[in-house]
């Protein structure tokens, strides 16, 4: 035990040092805590402890001189920070619909159909079928939305082929240029993209051709999207019979 004016120093190695000390280190140490506890400003006493008294860190200074005693606990060291996860993950987003999702397995394709009245499907091959995800009560976020067909229309190489194939079962030999792979319900109407029962070959000639049938999908588009019409009605006019649900309303 050391007297220093009115502070007592303790050279004996204190309960909170646990390094080994030089005896030099220790009474340094003592003198330090002595210092600290009552009150007296340490700067000009640490400083010259080390080379750089520029860079000088209080905190930084007594973690050397006391052996890590003031060193920070590291994150993986705190118990209440083992299971923090991180929520800010992209992969929270939803993804939006493509044609890949409504992709079905290879096509069972129909045989021996018939093209009626000139432009009409085969109800036998080509029943249609309908987007499942589309209703009525979303059509205005999907269908009613600009480019939304373009989000949902299956790939060349999906259709090329099966157009061929297509062909063949209904008969037709000549150029496939003369015909185009309709859906039956069209896209703009929450047809499905890719269901075989919902695609044919439609003649580019005669009175009703591909061109008309497109006036008349733009139409129920329109009907269905103002509220004039509701979305099952408008599939059926144009799965049924839709050269005569056209010439009912007018042939617009």
């Amino acid at each position: 035990m050391i007297e220093l004016g009115y502070i007592k120093l303790d050279l004996r190695p204190t309960q909170y040092i646990t390094n080994p000390m030089s005896v030099k280190t220790k009474a340094f140490v003592s003198i330090l805590l002595a210092l600290m506890t009552s009150g007296v400003i340490i700067t000009n006493v640490v400083i010259p402890y080390f080379q750089n008294a520029s860079a000088f860190s209080l905190h930084g200074a007594l973690n050397k001189l006391f052996g890590g005693f003031f060193q920070k606990p590291h994150p993986s060291n705190n118990k209440h920070l083992h299971n923090v996860k991180n929520t800010s993950s992209s992969s929270d987003s939803i993804p939006s619909q493509t044609s890949s999702s409504l992709t079905p397995p290879p096509a069972i394709v129909p045989a021996l159909c018939h093209i009626v009245n000139g432009s009409l499907p085969d109800p036998n091959c080509t029943p249609g079928a309908t987007n499942p995800s589309i209703t009525q009560n979303n059509v205005k976020n999907t269908i009613c939305v600009s480019g939304y067909t373009k989000t949902v229309r299956p790939s060349v190489s999906y259709t090329a082929p099966l157009k061929r194939k297509l062909m063949h079962s209904y008969g037709f030999t000549d150029s496939p240029s003369n015909y185009e792979l309709d859906h039956l319900i069209s896209l703009e109407i929450g047809g499905h993209p890719t269901d075989v029962k919902n695609l044919f070959p439609e003649p580019g000639y005669g009175q009703y051709n591909f061109h008309i049938k497109d006036r008349f999908e733009n139409y129920l588009h329109h009907q269905v999207c103002n509220g004039a019409m509701s979305l099952s009605e408008a599939q059926n006019e144009i799965a049924t019979n839709w050269i005569s649900s056209w010439t009912k309303a007018g042939q617009r």
